[in-house]
Parts: C-alpha cells; sequence; structure tokens
C-alpha cells in the first residue's frame, strides 16, 4: 500500500488536492447499486485452499432483490443473511439454491440497528438458531462472497485486520484491507481457520467493512417479531438510495425539493453505509457542510472507521476546518499510517492549523512509511514551521 514514487503534492484546494482524494470519494460509492445479468451459478468452482475456508463455497449464495445482485450466507436450514441495504423495503427475495436455480426467500423483521437481516425459505418462519460462537482470532482475512467477473461465489483473496469496531455500538464494523468489488455485500468474512467472522456490508477500493459476529447474533435474538417501524426504514433505505442514485445525473445543483427529499428518506434510514454516501454526494455537491454533518453521523455510529473517517478528514479541508481536521486524522493515523491520501492531509492539515507537534508526527511517518516524499514534506512545512 505505500506509495512508490514521490507522492506529496503541495496543497491546492482546485485541482491538486481533488485528484488525490477522488479514489476515496468516488470508488466508495455503494456497492449494491448493481446492474448486471448472471453470467453462470455459485457451483462448480475449483479450490486450491484448505478445506475449512473451500467449504465456504457452499455457504453463500447469490441474492437478487428487485435490481441489486449481492450475496447471503447460509445459518442453517432455512436460513439466510444479508445487508438490510440489500433487501430494501421489499417482503421477498430470491436466492440461489444449490442446484444453480434461484428460489423465493421470505424478509425477517428485526428491530436491531445494524445492517442485518435473516432470510426465511418458508414464509412466517419460526425456526430459532442457536448463537454462532465468536471467533479466535481475526487474522488472514478473506471475503467470500459473489464475484461480478466470474458471475458466481468465490473466495477473494487474503487481508489485514484494520480495526476492530467498539463493543457498545451497534453500527460499528470490522475494517480490513480485504478487497471490495460490487455484490459482495452480505457476503461472509472469514479467519484462517475458516471461522465466520462476519458479514460483509460495504467499504472503499481499498478499505473493506463488516458486521461482526456479536451483531448478528443480536439480530438472531431479536428476529421473528414483525414490526412497521423496519418496513419504514426499509422504505426510506430504498428511496435514499434511488435518489443519490439519481443525483449522479446531475451537472449542475439540483432542485432543492429533491434535496430535501434525499435529507427527509436518508435520516429515516439510519444506515451508517448511506451517511457515508450522502455524505460524499453532498461533498461532490460542493455541500460540504451537509456533507460534514453526514460524515460525522457515520463516525459517531463507527469511529474507527477509515472510509467515513477519510471522507470526513476531505470534507473539513474543502471546508477549511483545519483544526478539526487534524483531531481526524490524529485519530485515524492510530490504525492507518501508510494511506498516502492521509499522510499529504496530515501534513498540509499540520501546517494550515499551525501545530507542529502533529506536524512534526506526521513527519515521522512518513519519512517511515513512504520516504520518497520525504524531502518535499520536509520543504513544504519549512514555509510554516521551524523544524531545526
Amino acid at each position: 500500500m505505500k506509495c512508490k514514487i514521490n507522492c506529496f503534492i503541495p496543497y491546492d484546494i482546485n485541482k491538486t488536492f481533488l485528484m488525490g482524494s477522488v479514489k476515496h470519494l468516488i470508488i466508495g460509492f455503494p456497492l449494491f447499486i448493481i446492474f448486471l445479468i448472471l453470467t453462470g451459478s455459485a457451483q462448480g468452482n475449483t479450490c486450491d485452499k484448505d478445506k475449512v475456508i473451500c467449504d465456504w463455497l457452499d455457504k453463500v449464495t447469490i441474492v437478487k432483490s428487485g435490481q441489486i445482485t449481492a450475496s447471503g450466507v447460509f445459518l442453517s436450514k432455512d436460513l439466510y443473511v444479508t445487508n438490510k441495504h440489500v433487501v430494501e423495503d421489499n417482503r421477498t427475495v430470491q436466492v440461489m439454491a444449490s442446484n444453480g436455480l434461484f428460489i423465493e426467500a421470505h424478509v425477517i423483521p428485526n428491530n436491531h440497528e445494524s445492517d442485518l437481516v435473516l432470510l426465511g425459505l418458508r414464509k412466517d418462519s419460526k425456526e430459532v438458531i442457536s448463537q454462532l460462537p465468536s471467533p479466535r482470532n481475526l487474522d488472514n482475512l478473506r471475503s467470500v462472497a459473489f464475484g461480478v467477473g466470474r458471475g458466481g461465489i468465490r473466495i477473494f483473496p487474503a487481508g489485514e485486520l484494520i480495526s476492530h469496531p467498539l463493543e457498545n455500538l451497534q453500527q460499528a464494523r470490522i475494517h480490513s484491507t480485504v478487497r471490495n468489488l460490487p455484490g459482495i455485500s452480505g457476503g461472509a468474512l472469514i479467519n484462517s481457520s475458516g471461522e465466520l467472522v462476519g458479514i460483509l456490508a460495504a467499504g472503499s477500493g481499498l478499505y473493506n467493512e463488516a458486521i461482526p459476529i456479536k451483531s448478528l447474533n443480536e439480530v438472531i435474538s431479536q428476529s421473528l417479531v414483525s414490526e412497521k417501524e423496519f418496513w419504514d426504514r426499509g422504505h426510506a433505505i430504498r428511496v435514499c438510495n434511488q435518489v443519490l442514485s439519481s443525483l449522479k445525473r446531475f451537472s449542475q445543483m439540483p432542485p432543492k425539493e429533491l434535496l430535501s427529499k434525499l435529507t427527509l428518506n436518508c435520516d429515516r434510514a439510519n444506515n451508517k453505509t448511506l451517511y457515508d454516501i450522502a455524505g460524499q454526494t453532498f461533498g461532490t455537491l460542493g455541500l460540504f457542510d451537509k456533507s460534514v454533518s453526514y460524515l460525522q453521523r457515520s463516525v459517531k455510529l463507527d469511529p474507527n472507521s477509515p472510509t467515513s473517517l477519510i471522507s470526513l478528514a476531505v470534507a473539513l479541508q474543502f471546508e477549511r476546518s483545519y483544526k478539526q481536521q487534524v483531531e481526524v486524522l490524529d485519530h485515524l493515523l492510530q490504525f492507518l499510517q501508510d494511506d498516502p491520501l492521509v499522510l499529504r492531509m496530515s501534513i498540509q492539515a499540520a501546517a494550515f492549523s499551525k501545530n507542529i507537534r502533529f506536524a512534526k508526527k506526521s513527519l515521522e511517518l512518513l519519512k517511515r512509511n513512504n520516504p520518497y516524499a520525504y524531502p518535499q514534506a520536509v520543504d513544504f512545512l519549512k514555509s510554516y514551521f521551524d523544524l531545526s
């Protein structure tokens, strides 16, 4: 992940910085907006990994919900789990059975804040499943999910853990360098022992987000109930997602009515991923106050999310709120120290906020993780500080 060329570029709010942040702003758009035709099934995959890893090819399936194609994890004879942002407010979805054919599955409401929902093959399912065991480690993480290129379930290359979720937050997630592609939402995150670690949810092109087993167990205990709030929230998720997609067509500021519709439904959705995308969308529209507001909500739900924190740091830089930006970047550097964009923003924020302590800290990390950019960063900071 280290930058192999001279990556430190002095600050230019209109050109350089925008180019530096586009990867996080654009690739971080929703993984669940997929419009494609399936070209194969989950079966028939060859696997050269350990058996405990390969067995997961039969435990993950494809889920189709309207125009969304995603993944789901098999939990028991008649139950699967996927993301709420996949099912939205649909009462039924399609899941691929072992014979490669799609069958109907019923959405089972729950009152948990996380982006998880159970799917039952029988209407009004009363099946009760045991709590899932906690994983023994978070080493050698892999995702098993729908792969667009292969048209079926695949095992993705291994990645590394970045940060743990905070225990007391229902929407906090496991963050890793596991690969992200369209369609992985609802898939399995497993460890080196083949244990289920979490359910994939979203992320940027660089960083993955998965909902931990603890939250899944809470959903299992709170499901099998029918609540109007669940369907209302699902409707808000769908409308929020639709408006976010429609805003891509606008080259100028959209109508106020459309922005109000977005705000109303994204607020009701109360979904960490949608808060991220809404914040990024408002940022691309130049509405940085709204961008910061939504990204701060996302960070409040999941304080150790690289995707959210990087997006928030970008928005704060455009808003020229450098002292706040330093606070965000300082926290981010606790668990993400080799990202070229994060390091460059840290150098710039230190200079513009006149924070020499943070400048020296950022320089030290830059020297360690991206030595090619270090000399230029020193020259840049000498315009603001006496570094001797």
